[in-house]
């Protein structure tokens, strides 16, 4: 059994209030999370209201199952015009 991390810290464009970071972090959550079996959470930097650090994970029997899920997941994330990735981090357990 394979359980994947990925952390992704980033960068919000266009962004004036915490509430305009929620909002475009939501829709991100939504989107990874109803397109790959993933859990997709905010794990830091939430104060900041220009930057986002996401955490998602996924297990399987399948490491590369878990590589390819965690992958895809960053994909969505970066097709997002509104953000961009600073730093990125992937751990398999």
């Amino acid at each position: 059994m394979t359980i994947g991390l990925l952390q992704i810290d980033l960068l919000l464009s266009n962004t004036h209030s915490l509430k305009d970071k929620r909002s475009i972090i939501l829709r991100l959550k939504n989107q990874v999370r109803s397109k790959l079996n993933v859990a997709v959470a905010e794990i830091g930097l939430n104060d900041q209201w220009r930057r986002a650090l996401l955490g998602i994970t996924t297990i399987s029997n399948d490491r590369d199952i878990v590589q390819q899920t965690l992958a895809n997941a960053e994909k969505i994330i970066e097709s997002c015009a509104e953000v961009q990735i600073i730093q990125r981090q992937m751990e398999m357990l």
